[in-house]
């Protein structure tokens, strides 16, 4: 950009540059705005494309703003194939109903995904600890799964609520589980997958009933030492990375965000739930 003066009157923005005034006026409103402007300051119209909107097309803003909000199955399935147009949707009309469906799809499939680790630890004897966390327990991990998703979901979608609202954004906390909610498609996926790879390729443990506590614990231990399980834990973060990549486009388009900064702030957020995450399971 050359060297330029920008100076406010009465409302009206000039550009000079030497001698010539230059003013641009945006299509929707008709606000006068200098031409290097990305977004009208008076309507928020997206005036141009950001360079990392022309570098990766992904993350190209719609073209205009749909008359009516998608339905939900459109929005689930646009989410991944066209997730910037989806993501974009709901930030601008958010739905309770997607989220639903997607969370409860993920208590189930998460808790399918512990009861295949489980079924694969045969004990005899008398550990009955191993036996309540295999089939007899089924519906208290579903239970439980009901419960922690919950928290987990409300925590995820505060977390990207606070910051911006202590920067002075007004975005609902609503919108932000809306959004959040369409963001764990790739979470539910993931899992999907993971529970295939479990069901299909994780080590049968056998535990006698002479083993010693120790010999349990060390037997337990080579389940979750697995080459299986090191890769369901790489699928996990990889789907949560890419969850944080469509919270990002929504936030960008709820906070009224450039896109670098809606991905930066998206994935240091999702880094520290992640920290936290771990620390806790």
């Amino acid at each position: 950009m050359l060297p330029s003066q920008i100076l406010d009157l009465r409302k009206t923005i000039y550009l000079f540059k030497g001698d010539e005034v230059i003013v641009v006026s945006c299509p929707k409103c008709g606000a006068l705005v200098a031409p290097d402007e990305e977004v009208c300051p008076n309507c928020n119209y997206r005036l141009a494309e950001e360079t990392l909107e022309r570098l990766l097309p992904l993350l190209r803003r719609p073209g205009r703003e749909p008359i009516s909000a998608m339905p939900f199955p459109i929005r689930i399935a646009k989410a991944i194939i066209a997730p910037s147009s989806a993501l974009h949707d709901v930030a601008r009309a958010p739905d309770a109903m997607g989220p639903l469906i997607i969370y409860i799809l993920n208590v189930l499939v998460l808790t399918l995904f512990y009861a295949a680790v489980w079924n694969h630890i045969y004990p005899f004897g008398d550990y009955w600890i191993l036996r309540v966390l295999g089939d007899g327990a089924i519906l208290g991990r579903l239970a439980l799964n009901t419960l922690l998703v919950f928290i987990q979901f409300l925590f995820l979608g505060f977390v990207y609520w606070l910051p911006f609202r202590l920067v002075g954004k007004r975005s609902g906390f609503k919108k932000n589980l809306s959004i959040v909610g369409y963001a764990y498609i790739p979470v539910l996926i993931g899992r999907a997958v993971s529970l295939l790879l479990l069901f299909t390729n994780l080590p049968t443990i056998l535990i006698p009933a002479s083993a010693s506590l120790l010999q349990v614990q060390i037997l337990v231990a080579l389940v979750f030492m697995s080459p299986v399980w090191n890769n369901v834990a790489s699928i996990e973060i990889a789907c949560w990375l890419w969850a944080a990549f469509l919270i990002a486009l929504g936030i960008r388009q709820l906070n009224q965000l450039k896109t670098a900064v809606a991905l930066i702030s998206s994935y240091a957020i999702m880094l520290v739930f992640l920290a936290v995450y771990a620390s806790l399971i």
